[in-house]
């Protein structure tokens, strides 16, 4: 054997050495002030140099989103439902108002690129479900024990958003509610299980939402978006399967008008699914409707 060749383990820990050791350090070091030159980081937030979400915002988040509340009562899009004699909307459980800094952060989520950004929103949205569940067990309806767990179901991505954005925002952000850090949300015996590829958009809703002359969702008020979100979805064979008799929590990243998360309970209430409640990360105020959550920095300014 050549005695000038090295096995390639030998390679690798030579390669750790130049890496990890001071060398590999001022490398790193020059590599990251480069990279911030070329491509420039700014807070989402604040707009602080060379941080994606500073400290301070997110200890502002923190603030924003640690007490979660009703949020159905500005939606006027609900589903209404009937119990008995009386006529309730669908409770909804948002962890913040979608304004200032929460509104930035989620935008920078899942139209910028901020997909780091999720860590951050996770632990909101677990607190949000974790006062769904609560509301649900002190309704009307039987709860069930953790041996039949309710099913966390989101609406499924457009095909436009599938294609620009590359990821699904609602599941990412679910999956970090549901991380360990994040405390996953339990009830009592009650267990939420998310799951996905239960719905799909109708073939004529995902060639209506890459025409460029449709506009977005956001744009449109609470009666354009009703129309325009009525019928758009349905069931794939996996949900056809899963669904019949199934307790369910419904999970979206922003409620608006409501209509996104109406057209989700048509569907799954037509599958014989028992839908509870949902829960957001963040409730858009209702026209006219004052912030009732204004910003105060963790810390002083400096």
């Amino acid at each position: 054997m050549d005695p000038t060749r090295r096995r390639p383990g030998q390679l690798a820990r030579t390669a750790d050495r130049l890496w990890f050791g001071s060398a590999g350090v001022v490398v790193r070091t020059a590599l990251r002030s480069a990279a911030g030159i070329l491509t420039p980081v700014w807070c989402v937030g604040c707009a602080e140099q060379d941080e994606v979400f500073c400290e301070l915002c997110a200890e502002d988040l923190h603030l924003l989103t640690r007490s979660p509340f009703a949020a159905e009562q500005q939606a006027l899009a609900l589903p209404l439902l009937m119990t008995g004699e009386t006529i309730t909307v669908l409770p909804v459980s948002a962890a913040g108002r979608y304004e200032g800094l929460l509104s930035q952060a989620v935008l920078a989520f899942k139209d910028h690129g901020a997909i780091g950004l999720g860590a951050a929103l996770g632990p909101g949205l677990a607190r949000a479900l974790r006062l769904a569940a609560a509301r649900a067990a002190q309704g009307s309806a039987p709860v069930s024990t953790g041996s039949h767990p309710w099913l966390l179901v989101s609406p499924p991505s457009s095909l436009r958003s599938q294609l620009t954005r590359g990821f699904d925002p609602v599941q990412l952000l679910l999956g970090h509610a549901l991380a360990r850090s994040a405390r996953p949300p339990q009830h009592g015996q009650l267990r939420l299980v998310p799951t996905s590829g239960l719905l799909r958009q109708t073939r004529a809703a995902a060639l209506r939402s890459l025409n460029p002359t449709q506009g977005r969702q956001k744009t449109r008020g609470a009666r354009a978006r009703r129309r325009r979100t009525v019928g758009t979805l349905e069931l794939t064979p996996r949900g056809r399967e899963m669904l019949p008799g199934a307790d369910v929590l419904l999970v979206d990243d922003v409620l608006t008008s409501g209509s996104t998360l109406a057209e989700l309970y048509r569907v799954l209430g037509a599958a014989g699914a028992r839908i509870h409640g949902a829960a957001v990360f963040a409730a858009a105020p209702g026209p006219g409707a004052e912030s009732e959550f204004p910003l105060v920095r963790a810390s002083p300014e400096a």
